[in-house]
């Protein structure tokens, strides 16, 4: 038998201590006493099935606590969780985009984590999302994942139109490009549109990615004041706004609308399809073509959206502890990559990122998305994560609305959504 000396104590310690700063979860003794908490998110069936699994192999660890999922539309969800809060009868996990906690956080809607978490907690999340789930240093929620945007092709009608789809980043296409493969597509397909774009359901801030690639970005660069009243705003409005006006996209897919566009391509109505990764699992299971996935057009430069939730603990929970022992616990290393396996996501922890990962379904269209988000602009992420980022973007949406469905020039367009926020960052 081995003797236990202090030198081998100590280096057995520093391992585990190791160990546990890459997302180990070892579960605290306060989890074990009896809660009984609830839990509310949305989500495509991959990603409620992947929520439930998870669920269960935690209560197989905590017996006494008993976790219910309540399901919410997406559109619907944030005006209901806000009506809950507003009763006091929030639930006691919530899940919330990273454009999302600053205002739940500033609010005290989405408790201070800090007292849960050892020190040293958030050294392997990416630091883009690390800082969305903080308020003045202080965690109020915990990354769980990020996705971003591809663009998803039929691989039939590109083949059939003569097509030819990029194969690597440094050779995706210019926006002149897209629209060109768009307008064959259509024209040569005999379709009614060419794609559609994923922006319904107060996600206006996608349109921020186009901005970017154009060489603009909505506040300057201390974030302290307007920046989209520029010669290079307007051509982005002006660009964005040619797809309704020249019949490439389906009219009814503006931002103000509340239509599936993944339906509109997994039935084969349209040749391309700029969404998410979490889609793959729907259009694997719905299309009856070949498809494939290609990364997103660019103009001077390339830029993709930052996507993704984070997990926090409301106020109104009765058993915060146990609540934020639950968060822990889905966010640890293990969890993490059976989640975004399984509802294809992308992991928020560089352990795993530099481990690599086998997704459940088309592995290959997967790593389309792991690249292209690493051309997310830190810019685009300090600012779409301030705690006043849900009326900078309602604005976006109103007034990009407008251009896309009544005409409204871009100069206007942009103009007004420069007076508010100044007004807003003057709050």
């Amino acid at each position: 038998m081995a003797t236990i000396t202090k030198r081998s104590f100590l280096k057995t310690s520093l391992c585990a201590g190791i160990g546990a700063g890459v997302g180990m979860y070892w579960g605290a003794a306060n989890a074990q006493k009896a809660a009984s908490l609830t839990m509310t998110s949305w989500g495509s069936p991959a990603e409620i099935a992947a929520f439930n699994a998870q669920i269960e192999r935690y209560k197989a660890r905590n017996p006494n606590v008993a976790i219910k999922l309540e399901v919410v539309p997406s559109g619907q969800y944030y005006q209901q969780l806000d009506t809950r809060f507003a009763g006091k009868q929030a639930p006691d996990i919530f899940r919330a985009q990273y454009q999302r906690i600053g205002r739940y956080g500033q609010s005290g809607a989405a408790i201070d984590l800090s007292q849960y978490l050892d020190a040293g907690f958030g050294q392997d999340f990416l630091p883009s999302v690390w800082r969305a789930s903080t308020i003045k240093g202080k965690p109020h929620a915990l990354p769980h994942h990020t996705d971003t945007f591809a663009l998803f092709y039929n691989a039939e009608i590109f083949e059939a139109c003569g097509i030819e789809a990029p194969k690597s980043l440094d050779k995706s296409w210019t926006w002149q490009e897209f629209i060109g493969a768009a307008k064959l597509a259509k024209e040569k397909a005999g379709l009614n549109y060419a794609f559609a774009m994923n922006w319904q359901n107060s996600n206006a801030y996608r349109w921020l990615m186009y901005l970017y690639q154009h060489g603009g970005q909505l506040l300057d660069n201390e974030l302290k004041g307007p920046q989209i009243n520029t010669k290079e705003a307007a051509e982005t409005v002006a660009w964005t706004q040619s797809w309704f006006k020249d019949g490439l996209v389906p009219p009814n897919t503006s931002l103000k609308s509340s239509e599936p566009v993944q339906n509109l391509f997994a039935t084969g109505k349209i040749a391309m399809l700029l969404h998410g990764d979490w889609q793959i699992p729907f259009i694997q299971e719905q299309a009856r073509f070949k498809w494939g996935v290609i990364y997103l057009p660019r103009d001077v430069a390339m830029a993709a959206d930052l996507g993704g939730n984070a997990l926090a603990v409301s106020r109104d929970s009765k058993s915060p502890d146990v609540a934020a022992d639950f968060v822990k616990f889905m966010v640890a290393e293990e969890a993490m990559r059976e989640f975004v396996t399984k509802a294809q996501f992308l992991p928020v922890r560089k352990s795993l990122k530099e481990k690599g990962l086998v997704y459940d379904i088309r592995n290959e269209e997967m790593k389309v998305f792991l690249e292209q988000s690493a051309t997310v602009p830190e810019h685009l992420v300090s600012t779409i994560v301030l705690p006043t980022w849900d009326r900078f973007n309602a604005k976006l949406a109103d007034e990009l609305e407008l251009a896309f469905t009544s005409g409204q020039s871009p100069t206007a367009t942009v103009a007004n959504i420069e007076k508010h926020v100044r007004s807003t960052l003057l709050v």
